[in-house]
């Protein structure tokens, strides 16, 4: 197998993947160029990290990591994709059990489910849905949250499988979430979660889909009335600027604590960043954000492609 490309974005229920004016602009434009790199590199698969938000993953039994290795099925919230999408079990199995040969012990599933923070930058990136698919959930709701330094090296092992494994595939990495922002914490471990939220985070399978209901709406609501979140700028640029310098030693050193305070709630899904960056393994080229306060979020997106197609 070859890895061609890597590329780590944000997510966020308000945008629609349409190109659009305004303070997005630039994270909007830079994903566009990464989906025509993408289009470039032509990807036989897709190794997906990224978060869940508590519609497919409960923490009735919650996974550090957990990888998807045959059907993987889209839960369609906020527009992103519903419904089965395609995969390469037999590639993705073996990835899986190269991963466990490097001494990591992901949970592996056979039935995944995946939302918009696997979904909205597959869908982006690919928007025929057409390449395969092996998303890895990456615990960021609450525990256990695996450590920056340990996605890294998870993700390493990712990307050494991808790399040593037999084969013509070509391999594109993708990392899903952060920057900062601050949604409701859904956490069964944080005191502030009201009763009615920590039942839903532990027995909530089977009200997934009204669980559901009431987000997107409450997001809507949200959104009419001009609704702004916390975007702490200052933070995702430090982020980012240690990134574009390959300089990951300080990002791998944050701890919950410290990730919690300066990037909120939501900045715990840049784990989904950190493993990707492991598995790529070399510098990044390019690096974009735009600070949302509407959207609630810092949007960043960072890429990099083998020379061949850059």
């Amino acid at each position: 197998m070859k890895l061609v490309g890597c590329v780590a974005m944000s997510h966020s229920p308000s945008w629609d993947m349409k190109p659009l004016e305004g303070p997005a602009k630039p994270y909007v434009d830079a994903v566009f160029r990464a989906h025509d790199a993408v289009k470039a590199a032509k990807p036989d698969l897709i190794v997906a990290f990224g978060p869940d938000h508590i519609r497919n993953f409960f923490f009735d039994l919650m996974p550090a990591f957990c990888m998807g290795v045959e059907a993987v099925q889209g839960f369609g919230d906020f527009s992103s994709p519903g419904g089965p999408l395609p995969t390469l079990p037999k590639q993705a199995a073996a990835i899986a059990q190269a991963v466990m040969d490097q001494g990591f012990d992901p949970a592996l599933s056979h039935r995944m489910g995946i939302d918009h923070g696997i979904t909205q930058p597959y869908a982006a990136l690919v928007p025929d849905l057409s390449v395969p698919i092996l998303p890895i959930m990456v615990s960021s709701a609450g525990p256990p949250m695996p450590s920056l330094a340990r996605c890294h090296a998870f993700g390493a092992a990712v990307g050494h499988a991808i790399r040593a494994l037999p084969g013509d595939e070509r391999v594109l990495v993708i990392g899903s979430g952060g920057l900062s922002h601050s949604p409701p914490a859904v956490s069964p471990a944080d005191p502030t979660v009201s009763a009615e939220t920590r039942d839903y985070v532990i027995n909530g399978r089977d009200r997934a889909a009204e669980f559901n209901a009431a987000r997107e709406k409450s997001s809507i609501e949200r959104r009419k009335t001009g609704g702004t979140g916390p975007v702490n700028e200052t933070w995702d640029r430090w982020f980012l600027d240690r990134i574009a310098a390959d300089d990951l030693a300080p990002l791998l050193a944050l701890d919950e604590a410290t990730v919690l305070r300066e990037g909120g709630v939501g900045g715990q899904e840049v784990r989904a960043w950190i493993a990707a960056l492991g598995a790529w393994g070399r510098p990044i080229e390019t690096v974009d954000y735009a600070p949302v306060p509407t959207w609630i979020t810092g949007m960043g997106c960072i890429s990099a492609f083998e020379r061949e197609i850059a």
